[in-house]
This record gives structure tokens, C-alpha cells and sequence, in this order.
């Protein structure tokens, strides 16, 4: 089992459940109004007039099947400009249920 979180602009937020919708992903949590410090780049957002902006934190667990496919998908998507300049991260890690 693995778990999935992607982190992105706000902005992407609704095209990115899409994409998991059609990717046949069962469940996921979205988090909203998500606040980021980015030491390292321009990529702080704490929503006021100085870093303007949120992002939203999605999670979700899966089989190994769909990490091809999702690689695929978002690949796909972080080929166009906006996307990649409003920053998605993705990242996964094995996970096994405690109860």
C-alpha cells in the first residue's frame, strides 16, 4: 500500500481532483487553505498581501498499479506553463494499517 500527497496552488486544486476522479482513485482528503513557507524560493503563500495565495494538500492510499498511471497524469500536466509555475510536489510512501 502506498500513500500519496500532492501539494498545490489552490488554483490547481479542483483539476487535480479531477484527474484522481478519472484515474479511478476511491477516496482521498483534501485539506484547503493550506499555508506554505518556502525558505528556498518564491513559493510562500500565507494568503495576505505580501505572499498572497493558498495551496491544498491532497492524500490518498493506493496499490503499486496506480503510481504508473498517476506519474503518467501529472507529467502530462506539469507540461503546461501555469501548472508549473503555480508548483505541484508530489510524493509517495509505503504504508500499512495500524488498526
Amino acid at each position: 500500500m502506498n500513500m500519496v500527497w500532492i501539494h498545490a496552488g489552490e488554483t490547481l486544486g479542483r483539476e487535480i481532483c479531477e484527474m484522481l476522479d478519472g484515474l479511478g482513485v476511491s477516496a482521498y482528503s483534501v485539506w484547503r487553505n493550506v499555508l506554505r513557507k518556502d525558505n528556498e524560493g518564491d513559493g510562500t503563500r500565507w494568503d495576505d498581501a505580501v505572499f498572497p495565495g493558498k495551496n491544498w494538500s491532497v492524500q490518498f492510499l493506493c496499490g503499486d498499479e496506480l503510481l504508473a498511471p498517476l506519474r503518467e497524469k501529472f507529467q502530462s500536466f506539469l507540461s503546461d506553463d501555469y501548472v508549473r509555475r503555480t508548483g505541484v510536489e508530489i510524493f509517495v510512501q509505503k504504508a500499512e494499517r495500524l488498526l
